[in-house]
């Protein structure tokens, strides 16, 4: 409700009114549902064509199909799934397809908003090693949200708790999780399983 968001020391909000198309380059989203982010009229080709299309990636339709057939390749899928539609996947090749997606606009920056929290235990990691493969291939930010502060200590490189909208506390995992300052820090700790 208030505040400022800045990239690369720009308002977004200046980025979206002046070069809409180029901030939703920059930054792309991996969301919670990977059911409910893809069309289910679409096949995953047109889902990942569509978007180069519309950036302005890749010079031809044959270019842009041979593009997402290199992501779904790099995210762990076939070549055949191009022609499939997403209810023909199961949860975490959704979630592929997603990240796919994603990486298609050859963004600076990917939120992950609770992008593994829907899947089972073992996808979950499937994906979440996926997603640092890629960061180190791509160079990749990402910014990841989540509840879930064991796949937290694991996946980041630095953490901001936040309690009601408001930082609480930041800094490196381990730091974190052996020397939290605050008191709602403490208390999200205690209530991980097996910490």
């Amino acid at each position: 409700s208030g505040g400022d968001v800045l990239f690369e020391g720009e308002s977004i909000q200046k980025l979206l009114s002046r070069d809409t198309l180029s901030y939703r380059k920059s930054v792309q989203m991996i969301f919670q549902d990977p059911a409910s982010a893809l069309n289910p009229k679409m096949r995953v080709g047109a889902i990942l064509t569509e978007v180069m299309k519309v950036h302005g990636i890749g010079s031809s339709t044959n270019e842009r199909r041979q593009k997402a057939i290199e992501l779904l390749s790099k995210v762990g899928l076939l070549k055949e799934h191009f022609n499939r539609y997403p209810h023909e996947f199961s949860g975490g090749q959704k979630q592929r397809i997603g990240i796919a997606r994603a990486l298609a606009l050859e963004p600076k920056i990917i939120i992950c908003d609770e992008s593994v929290s829907a899947l089972d235990v073992s996808v979950q990691a499937q994906v979440l090693n996926l997603l640092n493969e890629l960061k180190d291939s791509f160079g990749l930010t990402y910014i990841f949200i989540s509840h879930d502060l064991s796949v937290v200590k694991h996946f980041c490189d630095r953490i901001i708790v936040l309690n009601k909208g408001k930082i609480e506390e930041e800094g490196f995992p381990e730091e974190l999780f052996e020397n939290a300052k605050s008191e709602y820090t403490k208390r999200l700790i205690e209530s991980i399983p097996g910490i």
